[in-house]
């Protein structure tokens, strides 16, 4: 009975969505996201930690303040604008709203035959990269946890079903994967955040520097383009205006590839994690900044307690030698 009421609740904020026009979800998702910045402490703990390991001292105390309010306000306003999308976006006037650029390096991609994994992550309105359905590309999949509301999976599954795609879970994904790919399928997943397990145990993904800290990284992609030969295109969703996005393609990964498996997994893992370095000091306001990225780390285990995240970063590098 809950979950149904969670889920008439979404339904009917859906509907008032829909009926807003976009000149007033940009102002309401901006008091939305700001509300939930100053009612959240703990969050906000989280975000000033992550910022302070990504830009140090280059940002002073009220430059971080500004940069995590503005981050809500920009995450919030993408979360309407995304439900807004989905009532009025089809296949015949979605360019209306998104502009793509860089289409020929996902073609490039996709002529090979082999497979092409998108590798994006949470930043700016990244689910709107499922607008690349509408395109003239082989089978289309992506990598999509199963939700714990029943009600609310039967719908976001009726939406994936509409545009024709793949519905891959996390368990079992890269056996599914190993299939999809020779089959030249464009699997979309997401490599931003921290891979399971810790930089000791090392399941999961392996540890690369992520702004210059040795972080537990996804490595699904490197991995499946190396067993696969399949193409790795990085694509980043950034927002023009009100209503408007742009959708950047980039050129296909040039991928290491030697007889030595596990060396050429940390340089590629790498060259994925110096991509989303460049997007997150450019377009800092999209990246999603509440997620515990430097969870588990020796050394930095009192990042999202301490009162003073600056310095316990500072000295951390310094002892790494890249302060």
């Amino acid at each position: 009975m809950f979950d149904f009421l969670v889920y008439l609740t979404f339904r009917s904020f859906l509907m008032m969505v829909y009926l807003l026009p976009f000149r007033l979800i940009s102002p309401l998702g901006r008091l939305a996201g700001r509300a939930y910045y100053h009612m959240d402490r703990r969050r906000r703990r989280i975000i000033n930690a992550n910022i302070c390991v990504v830009f140090g001292r280059a940002l002073d105390k009220e430059g971080r303040k500004a940069l995590a309010r503005e981050s809500c306000e920009y995450l919030a306003t993408h979360i309407l604008e995304l439900l807004k999308l989905h009532k009025v976006a089809n296949p015949e006037n979605y360019r209306e709203f998104i502009e793509i650029t860089g289409l020929s390096h996902l073609m490039k991609s996709v002529q090979r035959g082999r497979g092409t994994l998108v590798v994006s992550g949470h930043f700016g309105n990244f689910i709107l990269i499922r607008y690349l359905c509408y395109l003239n590309i082989p089978p289309r999949g992506a990598i999509i946890r199963e939700l714990d509301n029943p009600y609310l999976e039967r719908f976001f599954r009726s939406i994936v079903k509409a545009h024709n795609a793949i519905t891959i879970r996390p368990d079992g994904a890269i056996k599914r994967m190993l299939a999809l790919l020779p089959l030249n399928t464009v699997l979309a997943t997401l490599a931003d955040q921290k891979a399971g397990g810790n930089p000791i145990v090392g399941r999961h993904g392996i540890v690369v520097d992520f702004f210059d800290i040795p972080s537990q990284t996804h490595v699904t992609a490197p991995l499946l383009a190396r067993r696969t030969g399949a193409g790795i295109v990085p694509v980043f969703v950034v927002r023009r205006g009100t209503g408007r996005y742009r959708m950047e393609i980039n050129e296909p990964l040039e991928l290491a590839h030697t007889s030595n498996e596990a060396h050429d997994l940390k340089i590629n893992t790498r060259k994925l994690n110096r991509i989303f370095e460049g997007y997150i000091r450019r377009f800092p306001h999209h990246w999603f900044w509440v997620h515990r990225r430097w969870k588990d780390i020796p050394g930095l285990e009192d990042l999202y307690r301490t009162n003073n995240p600056l310095d316990l970063v500072e000295n951390f590098k310094r002892g790494l030698g890249k302060a």
